[in-house]
């Protein structure tokens, strides 16, 4: 909890945003219509990284634009709030691959420093956030019962903790993460839903979710780990 209380904490407030942040920030919060709370985390993981090199979402409007919303998407994931992926991109009428890159770029420079949520503390919670959501998803879609859908939630969790006790690569992506653990759940839970399925719901690349499948599969079979490229 200690270190989750650090994404709370504001260091600076919302008067520290520019006109146009502000705004873009205000506007995300209306039409998703997040909490204080969420605003609130995400205007400080905004003001944390903001002086931390992403490439391209530095500067211009629309790169602006793309790179609050993921922060406002990391935050509202982080702090377990129920909006998704589709969400966003139809509210606020952005990409999903633009929306998955912004937020791999922030995740991966939370690791230059320590001052947030620890690294891969977070990961590990946005992965456990993601296989909630896919499940809840698949459970809408009537794909699996909703025991099942508890089932696959505790599966996918056990297989995730097991895989990182047993040297599950810590720069693999939370999405790739929770594409993994759930695509092995749902094969030894003889579940209706597809490959595709899963990788639609998880918004990871179907080819690299089955890379990520097999060398989290190895990991659970085998203590001693697998070798191979984890993305």
């Amino acid at each position: 909890m200690k270190g989750q209380d650090r994404i709370y904490n504001l260091s600076r407030g919302v008067e520290s945003l520019s006109r146009d942040e502000h705004g873009l920030f205000f506007d995300a919060v209306q039409r998703l219509g997040l909490s204080d709370e969420v605003k609130q985390a995400a205007v400080a993981l905004y003001l944390d990284i903001k002086s931390r090199p992403i490439g391209e979402y530095n500067a211009g409007r629309k790169n602006l634009e793309i790179f609050l919303i993921a922060t406002i998407s990391l935050a509202a994931k982080t702090l377990g709030d129920p909006r998704t992926d589709h969400e966003f991109e139809s509210k606020m009428f952005v990409s999903r691959e633009k929306l998955v890159d912004a937020e791999e770029r922030i995740i991966l420079s939370l690791g230059v420093q320590d001052s947030m949520m620890p690294f891969p503390d977070l990961v590990l919670q946005l992965a456990r956030r993601q296989i909630e959501t896919m499940a809840e998803g698949f459970a809408q879609r009537g794909l699996v019962s909703g025991d099942e859908k508890e089932d696959l939630i505790r599966r996918s969790h056990d297989y995730l903790d097991t895989a990182m006790k047993r040297g599950l690569n810590p720069k693999m992506s939370y999405k790739g993460r929770a594409a993994g653990v759930v695509l092995n759940a749902v094969r030894d839970l003889g579940l209706r839903v597809s490959e595709s399925d899963v990788a639609t719901a998880s918004g990871f690349d179907k080819r690299l979710m089955e890379v990520n499948t097999s060398l989290i599969a190895a990991l659970l079979k085998d203590p001693s780990g697998s070798s191979g490229k984890q993305t």
